[in-house]
Formats: C-alpha cells, sequence, structure tokens
C-alpha cells in the first residue's frame, strides 16, 4: 500500500474506521471508502434514497450483533467526518481520498483549501470590476466547476458567494458525491453532476438544496438525467462552420450568443460557433 499522506489530521481517524467496516464487511479500504460517500449521500436524501441505502448495508455492513456491525462503525465515521468539517471547515472527504484512497491516481491531486480560497478570492464577481455594478435584485449568479473533484473550489467559492447556483461536474463518481455531500452538508444550492464534461455523457444527477416534502426532507435529491439540463440530447449545438471557399460562403456567426443553463434547468437557444464553454 503506497505511503498515506494528509493535510489535515482530523483525516486519518476516519479513515481508520472506514477499514475497520471495510474489514467487517469483507472489502478493502477503496470499496468500503465508496460506500462510506454512498451512504453519506442517501442519508442526506430525506429517505428519497431508501433502496440503495439498505442495498448498500446488505453488501455485508449488517454482519454482526447490533453496535458492532460495519455499519455501526461506517455511522461513526460520518458523524466524526461531520465534527470535524465543523471544526477545521476543511474539505476532509477530498483530504481522505487523495492521501489514502487514489494517491494521485489519474493525476487527481486535488488543489490544498488555502489555494482554492485566494483563486476565489481573485475570481469572486464581488471584487471583480465586472461584478460590481450587478443591481440587487438580479438573479443569482451561476458558479460552475466542470472538473469539480470533491467540490472545495465551489465551497471556496461559496464564502463569499452564498446565494449564487452552483454546479459541479465530475467523470469519477465519488468525487461526485463528495461535492454532493460538502455541498449539502455547507448549505450550498445547485447541482452535483456525475459526467464527462468533455463528451458530455451524463449518468447521475444531484440537485442539491433545502428540501422540505412532507416527511422527506434533506439536501439531496437525485433528478433523472432527461429531465435535468445536463441530458445534452436535449441541448442543440450548432453545426461546426465549414471553410471558406468561393462556391460555399460562411454564413456570418459574428452576432451569435452563447447558450446559458439557467437555474431553473431550462436550456436556451444556442447559437453561434459551438464549444463546450457554450454550455455553462
Amino acid at each position: 500500500m503506497a505511503k498515506e499522506q494528509f493535510f489535515n489530521a482530523a483525516s486519518k481517524p476516519i479513515v481508520d474506521l472506514v477499514d475497520r467496516a471495510g474489514d467487517l464487511a469483507g472489502f478493502g479500504r477503496g470499496q468500503a471508502f465508496e460506500d462510506f460517500l454512498t451512504l453519506l449521500r442517501c442519508e442526506l436524501a430525506g429517505k428519497t434514497m431508501e433502496d440503495e441505502y439498505l442495498a448498500t448495508v446488505a453488501k455485508g455492513y449488517d454482519k454482526g450483533k447490533v453496535g458492532s456491525r460495519g455499519i455501526d462503525t461506517m455511522v461513526q465515521a460520518g458523524g466524526r467526518l461531520i465534527a470535524e468539517m465543523v471544526n477545521t471547515d476543511a474539505d476532509i472527504l477530498g483530504d481522505i481520498f487523495t492521501g489514502a484512497i487514489t494517491y494521485g491516481e489519474r493525476g487527481q491531486f486535488f488543489t490544498p483549501d488555502s489555494v482554492c480560497d485566494l483563486m476565489a478570492a481573485l475570481m469572486s464577481p464581488g471584487n471583480t470590476e465586472e461584478g460590481a455594478d450587478v443591481s440587487a435584485g438580479a438573479p443569482p449568479r451561476t458558479i460552475n466547476d466542470p472538473a469539480c473533484g470533491s467540490g472545495r473550489f465551489l465551497l471556496s467559492m461559496a464564502k463569499d458567494n452564498p446565494n449564487a447556483e452552483f454546479t459541479g461536474q465530475d467523470v469519477d463518481h465519488r468525487c461526485t458525491q463528495m461535492a454532493a455531500v460538502n455541498m449539502g452538508l455547507h448549505g450550498l444550492r445547485g447541482w452535483a453532476v456525475w459526467q464527462n464534461t468533455l463528451t458530455l455523457e451524463c449518468h447521475r444527477v444531484y440537485r442539491i438544496g433545502l428540501f422540505f416534502n412532507g416527511a422527506s426532507r434533506g439536501v439531496i435529491r437525485e433528478v433523472p438525467v432527461a429531465q435535468s439540463p445536463f441530458n445534452h440530447a436535449s441541448v442543440p449545438i450548432a453545426a461546426k462552420p465549414t471553410q471558406a471557399t468561393p462556391e460555399a460562403p460562411v454564413a456570418d456567426h459574428s452576432n451569435g450568443q452563447a447558450g446559458d443553463i439557467t437555474s431553473s434547468g431550462d436550456a436556451s437557444q444556442m447559437s453561434g460557433p459551438s464549444s463546450q464553454l457554450d454550455l455553462f
């Protein structure tokens, strides 16, 4: 096993609890951590993901006597995670992921919290000339990270823009779940999306916010991809302009407007040259 390396001392005790739960259920650290993320997400979904929660527990975390089962240890890990997030205001999940799970797999070394805070301070609309003239009645800003990892850059941006609509997308479902949990526990409103933002292939979409639907409350809801703003099949993309020739002149796209996905989830009409960035 590669050497563990954490930025936050609070990460190690949580890893130890996840390891213990995995041992009791017969899983290694990687699978146990992924199941831990699934359990956290389902816990924050206000009983709307009970089937997935129970299916995860039934994988082996329910073996043994009550109080000494894998699921009991997972609950302890979840409680400790939340307490340490409150105490440190740090991205504990992301620290565990890079320091004890992937060890930099696929180049997944997340930007340190302090650097994210600096970048957010430089980029926050309120600190730029462009953002200085926003009227009080304007709709909330949308802030997107198309390769969000655990969502820590969104968390940093939220410190100066708490009422913005945040969207985090990542090709790794583990990262999407970490972002969803982090956003939900920090009271953000927006989306966490399991999606390849280069090909636009989308697998699962989570709406983040505060939900009050009878007995089903919580801060995370899953939205079917086809009913979400991230269903790339429903987004009209203009054809790529062909090279100009005397026989086939190219249409003038100089006044084209880039497409925008609004906070209400509707995709506006897109015109002009298509681009990955036109979708956000």
